[in-house]
């Protein structure tokens, strides 16, 4: 009778399993469906300017946010070198350096600079955008071409662009003042998306409608004023995500192409899988408590090998017994592997929750980051045990466990030492190294190639020690002098003079400093170093910092006595050159004294990093630096900065302040595990002396954001 009624529910029920089973999968097809219609999208292409676009002008689409572009045009009479980077997704930042063919530069041209040449900076904003789901309206964008510098090649524009996806079609409409003068538009035709050969689907036919001014505009090259057509038409192919080729028609008269590179450098989760980092600790488990059958040594010892399989540094680990918290374990802990917090916080939980003996009550971690301690986590034992039978996860453990203000360690008279063991007392680097300089009146390019070696390491009582010394194989730089014929700096030459430092000697002490760190409690931190701090300046600095755990601010105050350092050897110039209104050059007495009040604001929403330093500058001129710093989920970063003091420097006839760009790239995109190396560059727009600031040490700021950056 019970195997009847069983045979008749399963009859009933199969029906209505099925039909949910369709539904379900129904559901799961239009969810597909409706994603792919979301990421369906027509090529994107760099003009001739590398603004998004078509040939010359430009359209008011957008790179993702964090795509990366590089390459050349020749466009006759011009060569275009340039360069692409969406730092967020509703702005668009340019620039190129333009060539003008055949045309000597009238200061300088017969000296080595040859043709004439310019710098170029650009800037798009999206108003309306994709993510705004507003499809029935077109993207718009307003645009600044050329708005820094000699604005020889200066436009405003307004564009719109309207996406037909069933025709594979793009269409652009914009409005231009300056150099792109009135009506403009452009049309992308891409007839071969939807079929199954990759290698022509991104295959585009362009034209556009050219309203540049090239017969009134001052800035043209003589050899590109006349005009017989203003349509240009031509071929863009994208092939993959990575490189464009161009060719088109020129003003009705010429034929130019180009080619770039594209990479999504705030996307990628890098070039290789990280096959050579560890898998997460799970095994094996070992929960028995301290004691005979498992002696507190041998305990330490097992301890501090599993960490070290994870990639994390054991240096002390202590027992105390506490009489609120029970028997307590205290571990110092260094990470010199993974780049976030999570990561880090997730492998101390897996190691824990499965190596912390029984009878252990809590488990204090403390983090320490270039010997100076930062945060700390405190783990009850019973909650590493449910997190390990899976009762809890990832999140109820950072609820039960956060990140706090670093515990002090006891010391040996309150508690029994398990484990310790010495910082490294050195550690020894060696790569390739090159230094460029823009704009010499001998060549466009400048540049010095050599290998850096630097040795680091910890000495007795946790003073940290840094040396640097280069080799330079070939340099063509010799010859070249510090002063800008055009524009000579009216104030004291504290900066301008850097390429005089890589003229020298082939061998070269860059840096040796000594540094020591403290975590003086209850988010306050404080640095002390002295030594030779980069090839211009050594001398003595200190540095206060309150920056609270879990806190998006941080308030500090910092302080520096520089010499400046002489062009060979290890002396120092007591007089600096500087221009006097007569153009004379005179020597003056000088120290250097540097000091500033910096606040930080890590506007977490936007991965967004605000900071401003206020005070004394290197010249001696007064004011504040301005940065705004992008961090992306692949951990690259991005900078901007701009520096305004009362330092009275001119440039072309204009009030200069110094700016510049900054990019940071983490070194394991080109590896297969996990690294903390980071690769920079930075460039100003020009070399000067107004706004300059002298390396101290490593400052406390960022040491701390990238400890604690999640």
């Amino acid at each position: 009778m019970v195997k009847n009624l069983l045979v008749l529910f399963l009859f009933f029920s199969c029906p209505a399993i099925y039909g949910d089973g369709c539904g379900l999968f129904r559901d799961l097809s239009l969810v597909e469906e409706i994603d792919r219609e979301l990421c369906d999208r027509l090529p994107f292409f760099y003009n001739n300017a590398f603004v998004g676009g078509y040939f010359n002008m430009p359209s008011a689409r957008l790179p993702c946010s964090g795509d990366l572009a590089f390459g050349a045009v020749a466009v006759p009479p011009y060569y275009v070198f340039g360069v692409n980077f969406a730092p967020v997704s509703r702005i668009e930042l340019s620039g190129n350096y333009r060539i003008f063919r055949g045309v000597e530069e009238s200061n300088f041209g017969r000296e080595g600079f040859g043709d004439d040449a310019d710098r170029i900076g650009n800037v798009k904003f999206g108003i309306l955008m994709p993510e705004d789901d507003l499809s029935h309206f077109p993207l718009l964008a307003f645009g600044l071409d050329d708005f820094i510098g000699t604005k020889r090649f200066s436009s405003r524009y307004v564009v719109a662009t309207k996406t037909f996806l069933d025709w594979n079609l793009e269409c652009s409409l914009g409005w231009g003042w300056g150099r792109i003068k009135g009506p403009f538009g452009g049309a992308s035709w891409t007839p071969f998306r939807q079929t199954c050969f990759p290698f022509v689907k991104d295959l585009s036919f362009i034209v556009e409608y050219d309203a540049n001014d090239y017969k009134k505009h001052q800035g043209e090259h003589f050899k590109g004023r006349s005009v017989s057509s203003r349509v240009n038409g031509g071929l863009a192919y994208k092939l993959g995500d990575v490189l464009q080729l161009s060719v088109s028609s020129v003003r009705g008269e010429k034929v130019g192409g180009g080619a770039s590179i594209r990479f999504p450098l705030g996307s990628t989760e890098g070039l290789f899988a990280k096959i050579d980092d560890p898998l997460p600790y799970c095994s094996p488990i070992d929960l028995e408590p301290m004691g005979i059958e498992r002696p507190e040594v041998e305990f330490a010892a097992d301890l501090a090998c599993s960490f070290a399989d994870q990639g994390l540094d054991l240096y002390d680990a202590y027992l105390l017994y506490e009489e609120c918290e029970g028997k307590t374990l205290y571990l110092q802990v260094v990470n010199n592997r993974y780049r976030r917090e999570t990561e880090v916080r997730s492998r101390l939980e897996d190691l824990l929750s499965s190596l912390t003996p029984c009878n252990i009550d809590r488990v204090h971690v403390v983090m320490e980051a270039d010997g100076v301690i930062s945060h700390s986590y405190s783990f009850r034992t019973c909650d590493l045990y449910r997190y390990r039978e899976c009762c809890i996860g990832p999140w109820e453990m950072e609820s039960l466990s956060p990140m706090r203000e670093a515990c002090c360690l006891p010391s040996e008279y309150e508690a029994a030492l398990l484990f310790q063991r010495s910082r490294q007392i050195w550690t020894f680097t060696f790569r390739p190294r090159l230094v460029n300089f823009f704009g010499a009146t001998s060549g466009k390019y400048k540049y010095s190639i050599g290998v850096l070696a630097a040795l680091d390491g910890f000495l007795p009582g946790g003073l940290l020690y840094s040396a640097r010394g280069s080799y330079s194989i070939y340099s063509s730089m010799h010859g070249l002098q510090s002063r800008d014929r055009l524009n000579p700096s009216r104030i004291l030459h504290v900066r301008s003079d850097m390429v005089r430092y890589f003229q020298g000697g082939r061998v070269r002490l860059e840096e040796g400093f000594l540094q020591r760190s403290f975590n003086l409690g209850r988010g306050w931190f404080f640095r002390a170093s002295g030594g030779y701090f980069e090839p211009a300046y050594a001398g003595g600095a200190s540095e206060f910092l309150l920056y609270p755990v879990e806190s998006n601010w941080a308030l500090g105050v910092e302080g520096a006595v520089l010499w400046k350092r002489r062009y060979q050897g290890l002396g120092f110039f007591s007089r600096v050159p500087k221009f006097n209104s007569d153009g004379d050059e005179v020597f003056k007495k000088y120290t250097g004294v540097q000091y500033f009040i910096n606040l930080y604001y890590d506007f977490k929403p936007l991965d967004l990093l605000f900071e401003i330093k206020a005070g004394q500058f290197l010249a001696k001129d007064k004011g504040a630096r301005f940065m705004v710093t992008r961090t992306f989920s692949s951990g690259a970063r991005f900078s901007l900065w701009l520096t305004t003091t009362n330092g009275k420097d001119r440039v072309n006839g204009r009030r200069y302040f110094d700016k510049g760009f900054a990019f940071t790239v983490p070194f394991d995109i080109f590896l297969r595990k996990s690294s903390r190396t980071f690769l920079s560059y930075a460039m100003s727009a020009w070399l000067r002396d107004v706004g300059a600031i002298g390396a101290t040490g490593i400052p406390l700021y960022p040491t701390l954001y990238e400890e604690r950056y999640d």
